[in-house]
């Protein structure tokens, strides 16, 4: 029998503990390490046509690119001339990506756009906007399903849109939808995110049932997650302010024709001010948000192979 120093149990005890630990933790997920990288102070707020800005749109593009999803025609970035309050003009810049079905025939199947918008208030008063739950956790959430999409194909062509100028009166999506550079009337719906970190009270909402009635039995089941609350609703016109229909992005393809799915939280007293930072974010909710959205997409994927949403003419 070999003896042992009890400064080797000693030790040997306490690297044993200590890989235990490191395994026990939980590691950061990436949509998580996307947000922190968004709202990071390098990248100031990312204000249309700022250097920020610029950083952000090199570090999505970077990322889809990583992912092997290519853009939809010769370039990523549409163009499109902002026009402030103040009568100024600046250049905003969408990024636009594709990725094919596998349907035999998809290009004439039905497509879906799954959104957010990745600019935010940038500077103001000397005073940084980060921009962490709006909109760096919808850039997420579009980042995460495109790499999930990447190991489990979808059967529908998928356009990836990251808009810009949302701030500045929803003028990304405007743009694109005044001159799309993809066939717009083969979108079947749009999957929009804006602000779906924050879940302060657990819930997130799902918008835009109401005016698709169709979608909700497909969406209902997604509302037994643990740490995830679904609900629907605040897209009813009676709602004045709380109707979402208007807010975001997804109303400018709405007002085009294509169906809309939009996922977000409440208002919470960080919105719109420097304290929306990734701190404030609950990494469970949040995960809990990513994997919930990226279910829905599937769900809708496998739904349009018999469904059409769209509004009939």
């Amino acid at each position: 029998m070999i003896k042992i120093s009890r400064h080797f149990c000693f030790v040997s005890i306490l690297l044993s503990s200590l890989i235990s630990h490191a395994i026990a933790q939980p590691t950061e997920t990436q949509a998580m390490m996307d947000v922190k990288k968004l709202a990071s102070a390098e990248m100031a707020g990312r204000a249309t046509d700022t250097p920020g800005s610029q950083l952000a749109r090199e570090y999505i593009i970077g990322r889809l690119q990583g992912l092997g999803i290519k853009p939809c025609n010769t370039d990523f970035i549409q163009t499109f001339d902002v026009v402030m309050r103040n009568g100024e003009h600046k250049r905003g810049s969408n990024i636009i990506a594709c990725q094919s079905g596998t349907l035999l025939d998809h290009a004439n199947a039905t497509a879906m756009i799954v959104s957010a918008h990745y600019d935010h208030l940038g500077v103001r008063g000397g005073k940084t906007y980060f921009g962490a739950d709006d909109n760096a956790s919808g850039v997420a959430g579009v980042l995460a399903i495109a790499e999930a999409m990447q190991k489990t194909l979808p059967q529908h062509d998928v356009i990836y849109i990251l808009f810009d100028a949302e701030e500045l009166g929803l003028q990304g999506s405007r743009a694109f939808a005044s001159k799309p550079p993809i066939d717009i009337d083969r979108v079947g719906i749009n999957i929009n995110f804006d602000m779906i970190a924050r879940g302060d009270k657990g819930e997130l909402y799902a918008s835009g049932t109401y005016h698709t009635p169709s979608l909700k039995p497909i969406l209902a089941p997604l509302d037994a997650s643990k740490d995830v609350k679904v609900l629907f609703g605040h897209d009813r016109p009676e709602q004045g302010q709380d109707d979402w229909t208007k807010q975001s992005d997804h109303y400018n393809l709405f007002a085009a024709g294509i169906p809309f799915i939009y996922f977000g939280v409440e208002d919470h007293p960080d919105y719109h001010q420097p304290t929306d930072t990734a701190d404030k974010i609950n990494p469970v909710f949040f995960m809990g948000a990513v994997e919930l959205v990226t279910k829905t997409t599937y769900l809708i994927d496998q739904a349009l192979v018999t469904t059409s949403f769209r509004r009939k003419s």
